[in-house]
């Protein structure tokens, strides 16, 4: 039972993460989630009072993360969402072959 409620919190996260890619896309700067609504997203009872500090929302930030996407939680306003730039031109360095 442990891994099946694990992945079905993964699912649930990774949902998540798919509907806040999708309203990025269509924002200019960012949004703020208040914290109902992260509870209703995550699946977090309504009644957890301190739901910033709950595991899903670190697998969220992961999943954000790999997507360029910073993720700023506050317990009173919720969650702010938010685009960072990708670099343009990205260099790898490698060292002289001897």
């Amino acid at each position: 039972m442990g891994e099946k409620g694990k992945t079905q919190e993964d699912t649930r996260c990774n949902k998540a993460a798919t509907v806040i890619r999708d309203l990025i896309k269509h924002e200019c700067q960012g949004f703020i989630l208040p914290p109902s609504e992260v509870k209703r997203l995550l699946g977090i009872p309504g009644y957890y009072q301190t739901w910033y500090l709950h595991k899903k929302i670190i697998t969220l930030r992961k999943a954000l993360a790999n997507n360029y996407i910073s993720m700023a939680v506050s317990p009173e306003y919720g969650i702010c969402i938010t685009l960072y730039k990708v670099p343009r031109d990205t260099y790898v360095r490698f060292s002289p072959r001897n």
